[in-house]
């Protein structure tokens, strides 16, 4: 494209982009905690809004953590396969056993994460950008695997000197933009850059990124023909902000209401004369028509039941466990344990599914652009996920000796372990590998060689018998 038609397209995208950012940006602020306090009046003290701004008891963090912490990519082979596909080693060069937790998280919360891929010095280069970073634009987001605009933009403060820098990708190039130097009191005001865009302030060189189409993947938290792009928290905003309202007035009957009240009918007296009186244990007064009297004590029983069911009905709402976004936890056992976790461990799994389909395409592109035509057209290999189901280990140890006694090879079974990583899965499998060899070897060294038949003497010619019966002397 030329400058014109890189002006042209990035504006429309950056308008579209400003468009998704005020819905995503809802929902950065309430997982966050920074948005969802309740309204006060107009004219309120600084000391109701000081409580409104504390009454923010934020679940929407414990929900998402909820899943994301259940989501860890620990291999990619084929079902047969004992080692990891050659495609591994993308893998582990460019550090995602920590950074896969930067695309799950914002897939989760938003519904949508995205990878970027393309050629770099010592192969290829793996970027994650959330949804809030990049925009993407498909003919057909339902069917369509490959993007056919990607734009993403970002603030680049080097030498303490902030700037929007941007990227466009296409089938074929990447083009890098400068958009321009941001001033200090503007750094999050993103309407401001509607104008900048039609005037981008620099332009590099294209650069090839190696693959035969946009090289952007999508990850998809649920998928749906009717709303694609659908997160976990979204649908839970308003009973966030039903929480926070309920906690709003718990804070107000405890600071207002926790102490008895005292009212005293018939009597006025300076600001000087109540504060002496409000200090007194015993009052008297000489007129007979006072009278005082006490208010009990606000309780704050029926706002804390109030809590416990709303959050529970979020937590019934998000499919996890009650306790995860409560705290409060009985002495359970590890199957009833299992069972409370048994509707977020389904949920789990789908996320699981369509998150595995997105790395494997993932392994494709990058072993396209690395000219690894093995790992280009793998399709048989799909990436392996931490186990992280509630179970107690001695029932997983008996289920496991029950299956190696059954005749299955117990180097298959260690990946059900709970809490074992993947080197540590890696070492133990090698190992039994070692002593099998070890047996096999011992065993072939313990076997007895037969006893060869004695060896009968051949005859010599001194005692060979003639043709005539008679011997040689």
């Amino acid at each position: 494209m030329d400058e014109d038609g890189i002006r042209r397209v990035v504006a429309d995208m950056w308008r579209l982009h400003l468009d998704e950012r005020t819905y995503l940006d809802r929902i950065y602020g309430y997982v966050s905690g920074t948005m969802g306090a309740p309204e006060v009046p107009e004219g309120s003290e600084e000391e109701i809004k000081e409580l409104a701004s504390l009454s923010v008891k934020n679940v929407m963090g414990l929900v998402r953590d909820s899943f994301t912490q259940n989501l860890c990519v620990t291999g990619y082979k084929s079902a047969l396969a004992r080692e990891n596909a050659s495609g591994w080693a993308m893998w582990q060069r460019n550090r995602m056993d920590a950074r896969q937790a930067e695309v799950h998280r914002p897939a989760v919360t938003y519904g949508a994460a995205y990878v970027i891929v393309y050629e770099g010095d010592e192969g290829s280069v793996w970027k994650t950008r959330s949804p809030r970073q990049l925009l993407a634009v498909y003919e057909d987001p339902q069917v369509d695997l490959w993007p056919q605009y990607a734009f993403e933009q970002w603030i680049d403060s080097t030498d303490a000197h902030p700037r929007w820098k941007a990227t466009l990708y296409d089938e074929e190039y990447i083009y890098p933009l400068d958009l321009g130097e941001i001033p200090a009191l503007a750094v999050r005001e993103y309407q401001s850059l509607v104008a900048r865009v039609a005037n981008i302030s620099g332009f590099s060189p294209p650069i090839r990124h190696g693959a035969s189409h946009c090289p952007v993947v999508r990850f998809v938290n649920t998928r749906d023909a009717d709303d694609m792009i659908v997160g976990e928290i979204e649908p839970l905003i308003k009973m966030q902000r039903t929480l926070n309202s309920v906690n709003f007035d718990r804070l107000l009957a405890s600071r207002f209401g926790a102490h008895p009240q005292k009212v005293i009918t018939g009597w006025s007296g300076s600001a000087a004369d109540v504060l002496r009186a409000s200090a007194r244990r015993v009052w008297a007064f000489e007129d007979p028509d006072v009278s005082v009297n006490s208010f009990p004590p606000a309780g704050l029983d029926q706002y804390n039941s109030v809590l416990d069911e709303i959050m529970n009905h979020i937590a019934m709402a998000a499919q996890i466990s009650p306790a995860q976004v409560t705290g409060k936890m009985v002495n359970l056992s590890a199957e009833a344990l299992a069972a409370s976790e048994a509707n977020q461990q389904r949920k789990l799994t789908a996320k699981r599914d369509s998150f595995g389909e997105s790395w494997e395409q993932v392994f494709r592109l990058a072993g396209e652009i690395e000219g690894d035509t093995e790992t280009a057209i793998d399709t048989g290999s799909e990436v392996q996920w931490r186990d992280t189901e509630a179970r107690a280990f001695g029932a997983i140890v008996d289920g496991i000796t029950k299956l190696a006694a059954a005749g299955i090879p117990i180097d298959e079974l260690v990946d059900i372990v709970p809490g074992v990583t993947q080197q540590k899965v890696q070492s133990i499998k090698d190992s039994l590998r070692r002593n099998q060899a070890n047996q096999l070897v011992a065993a072939l060294q313990q076997v007895p060689v037969q006893q060869m038949p004695a060896a009968t003497p051949s005859p010599s010619p001194a005692n060979m018998p003639l043709s005539n019966g008679a011997v040689t002397n």
